[in-house]
C-alpha cells in the first residue's frame, strides 16, 4: 500500500512540476522559445534591419 502512496504522491509532483514550468515559459512573451532558438543556425534569411530609434526631445 506504501508504493501507492509513493506513486501517486510523485505522479502529482511531476504534474505540479511540469504546470510551473509550463506556465513560466508561456510567461516570457519578450524571450523567444527554445525551439525557435534551436532553429536559428537553419534559417537562410537574411537578419532584419534594426528599426532607426524615435529621437528623444
Amino acid at each position: 500500500m506504501e508504493v501507492f502512496a509513493v506513486t501517486i504522491f510523485m505522479s502529482l509532483a511531476f504534474a505540479v512540476l511540469f504546470a510551473v514550468l509550463f506556465l513560466g515559459e508561456r510567461a516570457q512573451r519578450k524571450h523567444r522559445s527554445l525551439e525557435q532558438d534551436s532553429l536559428l543556425p537553419l534559417d537562410d534569411a537574411p537578419p532584419a534591419p534594426a528599426r532607426p530609434s524615435p529621437p528623444h526631445s
